[in-house]
């Protein structure tokens, strides 16, 4: 048993260290050279784009999607930046989209002078909850 404590103590040192970092197969800032960001072509465009297909993807309380036999939540998200509330619900829905779910959740929001931040889940549905649409929204 004493030995069995041993082993088990080890294994749990061993998984306590970051092997990938050791390697430098994770860039840190020293490594990275301003040189890649500066040979780079072209520019972001501004704000979120939304895809293709986004009408499909709709915005629920979390507690009725949660209450959903027929929902799985499939990802959830933390988010910070410097973007408006309407363009990270767009931008959730495109990442829900992607990942191919039809329905999410806000769960958290913060902002400040400089930032906002939000929580988001992502939820495949087979039945969405009932919600109203705005007129002339999807």
């Amino acid at each position: 048993m004493k030995y069995l404590s041993i082993v088990f103590l080890l294994v749990l040192a061993g998984c306590q260290t970051n092997s990938l970092n050791n390697t430098g197969l994770v860039p840190n800032a020293a490594s990275v050279q301003s040189t890649i960001i500066s040979d780079s072509v072209g520019a972001a465009p501004e704000g979120i784009v939304p895809i293709e297909g986004i009408a499909n993807v709709s915005l629920h309380a979390d507690r009725s999607l949660r209450l959903e036999s027929t929902c799985t939540q499939v990802l959830k998200l933390a988010y910070s930046s410097n973007i408006n509330y309407s363009e990270v619900i767009m931008g959730l829905k495109n990442r829900a989209l992607l990942m191919g779910g039809n329905a999410i959740a806000l769960v958290g929001w913060a902002e400040n002078s400089s930032a906002s931040g939000m929580v988001g889940k992502i939820y495949i549905c087979k039945k969405k909850p009932y919600h109203v649409h705005a007129p002339g929204s999807h």
